[in-house]
């Protein structure tokens, strides 16, 4: 018996549907990603998401190249991450129930009642888009863990403080 592979695009397919559930319409997130490649997303039902500012990724990254803070957020949170083309945060996606528990007051954690503008999954910073995924989602409802997102703004502050 010949395994049966995933491939990337089935992935990408299998995390659009899984993203797209989150609306009261899943088609009309599919229509805005293929007219605008983005799609405006309730927060709290499927996923939580947790804006880094761009300062402290990149402090705690100790780079400011794109690619490299692109490789750092892969290995340091494990989850999915998207970015706009102000590059002023980035997006970190974590469990959907995170807002009740999120202990840095001083960054928001949007949940139930907010909206996010979401990139259709497969789109990167090479694709030229306004917003794309700095980390993929791998797999639907693969996310980041939020201690380790709280843990990379901390250092991103430690590393900002002791450099400036």
């Amino acid at each position: 018996m010949i395994p049966h592979l995933t491939t990337a695009t089935e992935r990408q397919r299998a995390v659009a549907h899984w993203l797209a559930c989150a609306a009261p319409v899943p088609r009309l997130a599919f229509n805005d990603w293929k007219k605008d490649g983005l799609a405006l997303l309730p927060a709290g039902v499927l996923f939580a998401v947790v804006p880094v500012p761009a300062a402290e990724v990149h402090a705690a990254a100790r780079t400011d190249q794109r690619w490299q803070v692109d490789r750092y957020l892969s290995r340091v949170l494990g989850g999915p991450v998207f970015c706009y083309d102000s590059y002023d945060a980035y997006f970190a996606l974590v469990p959907a129930g995170t807002a009740r528990h999120w202990n840095l007051s001083d960054v928001p954690c949007l949940g139930r009642g907010q909206a996010v503008a979401v990139p259709r999954p497969g789109l990167t910073r090479e694709d030229g888009t306004r917003a794309f995924w700095s980390v993929q989602m791998d797999s639907p409802a693969l996310l980041c863990q939020p201690d380790l997102v709280a843990h990379l703004i901390l250092a991103g502050r430690r590393r900002g403080a002791t450099c400036g």
